[in-house]
């Protein structure tokens, strides 16, 4: 059990280390962006679809993040009056509708991928399966932080919970 705690630590930080390249990836190339307009009088042509193409990544893989972290919108207020055992099935109903979600992003999200990759992108000439890439990627991993979460597992890094007094 231990090495499979270990080996899911590493997927996770493989992922993290992957969002913070795609992050100062963007930072990079709109800062490059910046100086060729501004100081060598010429923009690259493929700086603006780079830093679109990150962005996504950006956003697909921080939902995954988000969603490990617990740092999604919830609203609880009807469901914390339920009795505890049907509040429990509510969380494990959840749970199988992020699954269902995650496995949509894998699964259509390879098949998107696949269609994509015979057209290429004007600006970089990456294949457009670069763009699509990070579907299929944040879905395997939204699906493996709920199943580690469906069997108890807490896959929080970083977030706490947050207590009333916190306010007071």
């Amino acid at each position: 059990m231990n090495a499979v705690k270990k080996g899911l630590r590493a997927i996770d930080t493989v992922f993290e280390i992957v969002t913070l390249t795609c992050l100062l990836g963007v930072v990079f190339v709109v800062l490059y962006q910046i100086f060729g307009r501004e100081v060598l009088d010429s923009t690259p042509a493929w700086s603006e679809e780079l830093s679109r193409i990150l962005l996504i990544w950006i956003g697909m893989l921080c939902a995954a993040l988000g969603f490990r972290e617990g740092a999604h919108i919830a609203i609880t207020f009807v469901v914390d009056r339920f009795p505890k055992l049907l509040r429990r099935a509510v969380d494990y109903g959840v749970l199988a509708l992020v699954l269902l979600f995650g496995l949509y992003l894998l699964v259509d999200g390879i098949q998107l991928t696949d269609e994509a990759s015979v057209a290429t992108l004007p600006g970089t000439g990456l294949p457009r399966s670069a763009l699509y890439a990070a579907l299929p990627f944040s879905g395997a991993m939204i699906c493996l932080y709920t199943v580690q979460q469906f069997f108890g597992i807490d896959t929080r890094r970083y977030a706490r919970d947050v207590d009333a007094a916190d306010y007071e």
